[in-house]
């Protein structure tokens, strides 16, 4: 019985590198895929602002990650970026 419990440990681990992987891959091909469809519609506004909200998003986070502690900015900063990723993706 052993055996089963181990292998479904290990299927487990393997749905979490999977599902991991999958997110992380959108969290950063998304945005420049919306940036590049967007520049070939020619919208450059969008594209810059989300381009510079997302630069920040990610030089925000690297200081929180050093000071090993988020701050609310971090969450509002981070939530503004996918509210405007949604907003642009959809319109």
């Amino acid at each position: 019985m052993k055996w089963l419990w181990r292998l479904f440990d290990g299927l487990d681990a393997i749905e979490l590198i999977f599902y991991g992987s999958l997110a992380a891959a959108m969290f950063v091909g998304g945005p420049i895929w919306l940036v590049a469809c967007c520049v070939a519609k020619q919208r450059y506004l969008p594209v810059v602002v989300l381009g510079l909200l997302w630069c920040v998003c990610i030089a925000i986070g690297v200081r929180d990650l050093r000071r090993k502690r988020f701050s609310w900015l971090t969450g509002g900063l981070f939530a503004g970026w996918f509210v405007m990723t949604v907003w642009i993706s959809l319109g």
